[in-house]
């Protein structure tokens, strides 16, 4: 499903993930507090929104993983180190449905007991809500505004094995709207590009 694999690392999570969460930092007001607890220097923010990393030091990108830590806490730290093989890859809208969504039970899994994103995104255009989570405003609102060709940052899976199932770990309301556009036949791009994490431990992360 996901092709055009390259190799990757740790780093890459680290800075996928924070690019995203510096994009969409101007209009979304939880997203800047994130952020700004982060404390990251306005050079690396700025680095960040330029996907400009060449030449950064030690020091950088240990400002970027302490930042990353601060905002996720310990959400993924059981799949980092050695034995998760990180990768770049690209995957077709069209197989994002069948991706599964994290196994948030309260939250997200009563709209979509199969856990696929496809059946999450049907709930959600029917108008049904997250219990204990404002998803749905989130959701329409980018839906409305989001532009691929400016979007910051990459989708991260997680895998026990390269070739799936995969656990969509970042990246959701992205996912959530070109799958919506693509059921109603608006235009959307034919892949998207991907950060893959395979690791023998994924089943035993808590939102595998």
């Amino acid at each position: 499903m996901i092709r055009d694999l390259t190799p990757a690392t740790e780093l890459d999570l680290y800075w996928e993930w924070m690019r995203a969460e510096v994009h969409q930092q101007p209009g979304n007001p939880r997203a800047a507090y994130r952020v700004a607890q982060a404390g990251l220097e306005a050079r690396l923010l700025d680095r960040l929104a330029r996907d400009d990393r060449q030449g950064l030091s030690a020091d950088d990108w240990a400002g970027l993983r302490r930042a990353f830590h601060g905002i996720r806490g310990d959400y993924i730290d059981a799949l980092l180190g050695p034995r998760t093989r990180w990768s770049y890859g690209r995957i077709s809208v069209a197989d994002l449905g069948s991706i599964r969504i994290i196994n948030a039970t309260i939250s997200f899994v009563p709209l979509a007991p199969s856990r696929r994103i496809g059946e999450f995104v049907a709930a959600l255009d029917a108008g049904r809500r997250t219990p204990n989570l404002d998803f749905l405003e989130v959701y329409r609102s980018m839906r409305r505004v989001f532009d691929p060709s400016k979007a910051r940052g990459c989708p991260v899976l997680i895998a026990e094995r390269k070739e799936g199932p995969y656990v969509l770990a970042e990246g959701l309301t992205r996912a959530c709207v070109l799958i919506s556009r693509l059921g109603h036949g608006e235009d959307v791009p034919a892949s998207v590009k991907v950060l893959l994490g395979v690791s023998p431990q994924a089943r035993a992360w808590p939102w595998f």
